[in-house]
């Protein structure tokens, strides 16, 4: 069985939140608010949680090495 994954779990390195409620970009809960990249930031999260309920364990390894690929 697969935990429900919630809005308010996407949080970043601050512990602020990232996702609005509804699930769309929003710093501290906020929809559409942040600067430039907090704003990327919370986009992630959207499409993350707006699309991998359904992936298995594989393909979720796969976008992980894909964001990798960009950490230094």
């Amino acid at each position: 069985m697969y935990r429900v994954i919630k809005p308010e779990d996407f949080k970043n390195y601050n512990g602020k939140r990232v996702l609005a409620d509804n699930g769309k970009q929003g710093m501290r809960a906020d929809e559409g608010m942040g600067s430039t990249t907090e704003r990327q930031q919370g986009n992630i999260a959207q499409a993350i949680y707006e699309n991998c309920q359904n992936l298995d364990n594989e393909q979720l390894d796969d976008i992980i090495k894909w964001v990798k690929l960009y950490k230094s």
